[in-house]
């Protein structure tokens, strides 16, 4: 019948001829491992691709504004939809990560045959995982510089300018600090923070008593503790009121969110948040196991791009941090029936018309 698409071939709805004709680098290959790299890493660009996709759209969703007057900019229905396409980019990364087996199945010596043949090509030059990078918020300042060259040294104008576009975006980090700053939690807890950190005090001065109790401790250790929990009281303090009132706020909700996690609908949201705090998890652990593979190859060489190989690795995996102000508020958190009730708890549960 005119007009009616026909019913693609498997091969040609997967588009199999031209992508199993891209493992040739332009030349007869060097050594028979050479495919085996050739293969893993297009297949890690494939499921970079996978990641951007399902993290455009929580970012969409999360970051939605201009919502109709009298609506959230983000509905309680949708906090689930984020959370899906974030859990599918958590299991991406454990299959990036598990990956690397692949790779270390090819002795270093059998790298060694065709290494030389990728300089000045890097992994560091792969555009779409600087894509994550900035698309989650790693900011520049993080990023510091990969070596005595600046950082976009490393890639062509085009890819300069795909990174810069899309650090042009909204980044999730921001879309999630925008949604924590509209949570409502004034009228359930108009004191939140001030109770919130009267009460942090006690039970860091309970667990001074504690310490100071403990016939297993020296003193010296006892006073160590002690100091220990005066920074962490400081701390909290500083997290909850130390900022502009924006960051503040946002700060605030993420507590509140952590502690009153049992309410029904602060359950979406704590899952929205605890699968972020996995992303991140995940990418540092990715690049840690990175970091291990390539020291595994080739030992401490210079990479093939310039960089300064596996230290380099290991400086991000360490240092490169997106949410950590999340995981810096786990230190702060507090038994909820240490809390006052809240004063409007109707707001956070679900209500049925009769």
């Amino acid at each position: 019948m005119a007009g009616t698409p026909s019913v693609p071939h498997y091969g040609g709805y997967l588009r199999l001829d031209e992508m199993l004709g891209l493992q040739r680098p332009g030349r007869d290959l060097l050594h028979h491992d050479e495919m085996l790299f050739i293969v893993v890493h297009q297949v890690f660009e494939l499921w970079f691709r996978l990641i951007l996709y399902e993290m455009e759209a929580a970012r969409d969703v999360l970051g939605r504004t201009g919502a109709a007057a009298g609506k959230p900019a983000v509905a309680e229905e949708d906090i689930p939809r984020v959370c899906e396409h974030l859990a599918r980019v958590t299991e991406i990364q454990r299959v990036l990560i598990e990956q690397f087996r692949v790779m270390e199945t090819m002795p270093p010596t059998h790298f060694l045959a065709f290494r030389d043949a990728l300089i000045p090509a890097s992994g560091f030059q792969s555009v779409q995982f600087r894509e994550i990078e900035v698309l989650a918020g790693l900011n520049e300042e993080t990023r510091g510089k990969m070596t005595t060259a600046s950082f976009h040294d490393a890639y062509t104008d085009d890819e300069r300018a795909r990174i810069a576009r899309r650090a042009g975006e909204m980044s999730i980090s921001d879309a999630l600090f925008d949604w924590l700053v509209r949570t409502p939690i004034d009228r359930a807890a108009p004191n939140f923070v001030a109770e919130y950190v009267a009460e942090f005090d006690r039970y860091q001065a309970e667990q001074r008593a504690a310490h100071q109790a403990s016939p297993h401790l020296t003193q010296k250790e006892k006073d160590a503790a002690a100091a220990a929990l005066e920074i962490a009281s400081e701390a909290c303090r500083k997290f909850l009121t130390g900022y502009d009132e924006r960051t503040n706020r946002a700060h605030a909700a993420f507590v509140f969110i952590a502690v009153h996690r049992e309410e029904p609908l602060l359950r979406w949201p704590y899952a929205l948040i605890d699968r972020v705090v996995e992303f991140e998890e995940y990418l540092r652990l990715w690049r840690f196991r990175h970091a291990r593979m390539v020291e595994r190859m080739i030992g401490t060489r210079v990479g093939t791009g310039g960089s300064p190989g596996v230290g380099y690795l290991d400086h991000t995996a360490s240092n490169y941090r997106i949410f950590g102000r999340l995981l810096e508020a786990r230190s702060f958190l507090l038994d909820p029936r240490r809390l006052p009730p809240l004063a409007d708890p109707k707001i956070f549960r679900f209500q049925f018309e009769g």
